[in-house]
């Protein structure tokens, strides 16, 4: 995730912050009193290691460890918080957030982003209504949620929340507003499904005195399984005379499927495939 978390995960250095800075406080004196150190062991030309340090168990979110980047460097390292978003809401947007303009005034559009910035407003009547900032992978947007719509919807205004958004581009002196009409946010459920658990091929054959044959045979085996990708394992076992060699295919996968079934069982049989 960043540069650093080679050196642990970060919400466990965090929680052990006070043991790791006592410990180089203790060798920085060591140094400057002229002793010794373990590091000193390892000379200049030799990377200096890490103590043998236990740390606390400590996790932080994604979500936490973003806000960290962005309240920090100003900009998200790892990754924009509305990246794995995208993909499932930016085909329900007719527009997105950095194309909203001037020249869309008076137009409906729905949109999509994460809330970076929201202020609570009150109209002459003292009613409460919010003025936001959402920002998708493309630019960003200012919306506004009136009275009427903010009343039932007042909890969703908040930052790193993600939100669909349907409403009518207004101009408001030289500035482009979202008007807000409905607004939803993006729950986990929207996520694409995840992809099915790797399955494990076994393809069993047998050694024959025609080489040149099984050769041909293992040739048309390998370009039916390179012809459907996919994530499954595939495994082959090999019988010479009374010896069973079972070899792993390392870097090939495929995609096991109606479609190669047919292909394989043509080639070595039906009851030669085993799927796990």
């Amino acid at each position: 995730m960043g540069t650093l978390d080679a050196l642990g995960n970060r919400g466990s250095l965090l929680a052990s912050i006070d043991r790791i800075l006592s410990l180089s406080q203790r060798e920085k004196r060591l140094k400057e009193t002229g002793q010794a150190t373990m590091f000193d062991l390892w000379g200049e030309s030799v990377p200096v290691p890490l103590p043998d340090l236990e740390l606390e168990e400590g996790d932080a979110a994604l979500k936490e460890k973003l806000a960290w980047e962005r309240e920090l460097l100003g900009v998200y390292l790892s990754e924009h918080p509305f990246s794995r978003a995208a993909p499932n809401l930016t085909p329900l947007t007719t527009a997105l957030c950095g194309e909203i303009d001037e020249e869309m005034a008076g137009q409906d559009v729905v949109t999509a982003g994460m809330v970076s910035a929201v202020r609570q407003l009150y109209t002459r009547e003292g009613r409460p209504f919010v003025s936001a900032i959402l920002e998708d992978l493309n630019g960003s947007a200012e919306v506004t949620a009136w009275p009427e719509v903010y009343e039932s919807t007042r909890e969703l205004w908040s930052e790193g929340n993600i939100l669909l958004v349907e409403g009518k581009v207004r101009l408001r002196g030289d500035r482009v507003q979202l008007s807000c009409e409905l607004v939803r946010q993006y729950q986990s459920e929207d996520v694409a499904p995840a992809p099915p658990a790797r399955r494990r091929l076994l393809i069993n054959i047998a050694q024959t005195e025609d080489e040149e044959s099984d050769v041909v045979r293992l040739h048309q085996i390998f370009a039916a399984i390179r012809d459907y990708p996919g994530g499954d394992e595939v495994h082959l076992s090999v019988t010479r005379g009374d010896e069973v060699v079972n070899l792993r295919l390392p870097g090939m996968t495929t995609g096991y499927c109606p479609e190669l079934h047919q292909r394989l069982a043509a080639l070595v049989g039906e009851e030669a495939l085993v799927v796990q």
